[in-house]
């Protein structure tokens, strides 16, 4: 869920960048920033003057850690069920968006798009958003303040020099890949069988 995740915010960032960028290229890419060099164009998808989507960290979310392993629900005649299942994993994934442009103004007004995109709008769920996957309940993105050790720590673990950049933490994507085990939901217990 995380690709899917990310990839609908890229496309809706696009949408919203895009047309002030005055060219027909995407201006948001998903990419490994740590592998952008604002000079070099790739072959492949190039990183070189966009607004490179990356993933730096992801956490499980503490406060849904201890949910419950089985769920009731009904069988195809409608009858009550539990179903034995390893509770889902809900993270928190901290995105970085570098603005990867050799022209810093630019550089510094894509940043801007994107702060300003996440101020018009911080929750995504599949009922306003017709176009994100259905098995995403939410996404929360909140603006995640990093002190200058930090930053320093993060793009020295990138390995690249600072860029204008942004860490938004993007919160509740949930994984859940185990197998489901049903079983009869036990209704009543009798007693008058075992009485003498």
């Amino acid at each position: 869920m995380i690709r899917e995740a990310l990839t609908y915010i890229v496309t809706q960032l696009n949408t919203f960048i895009t047309p002030i960028s005055g060219t027909a290229d995407d201006t948001v890419v998903l990419g490994n920033i740590a592998l952008a060099d604002p000079n070099v164009e790739s072959s492949a998808q190039s990183v070189s003057n966009r607004i490179v989507v990356s993933v730096v960290n992801v956490e499980q979310e503490k406060t849904l850690r201890n949910l419950p392993y089985k769920a009731a629900g009904l069988d195809a005649n409608g009858n009550p069920t539990a179903r034995a299942q390893e509770p889902p994993v809900y993270l928190n994934i901290y995105v970085l968006f570098g603005a990867n442009n050799n022209n810093y103004e630019n550089a510094l007004h894509y940043l801007a798009r994107v702060i300003a995109f996440f101020q018009r709008r911080s929750v995504f769920s599949p009922e306003t958003d017709a176009g994100l996957n259905a098995g995403i309940e939410k996404l929360l993105f909140e603006l995640h303040s990093m002190s200058f050790d930090q930053l320093n720590h993060l793009w020295g673990i990138l390995g690249g020099k600072y860029i204008p950049s942004v860490v938004y933490k993007m919160r509740l994507v949930m994984i859940q890949d185990a197998d489901e085990d049903e079983s009869s939901v036990v209704r009543a217990i009798r007693f008058d069988e075992f009485s003498n």
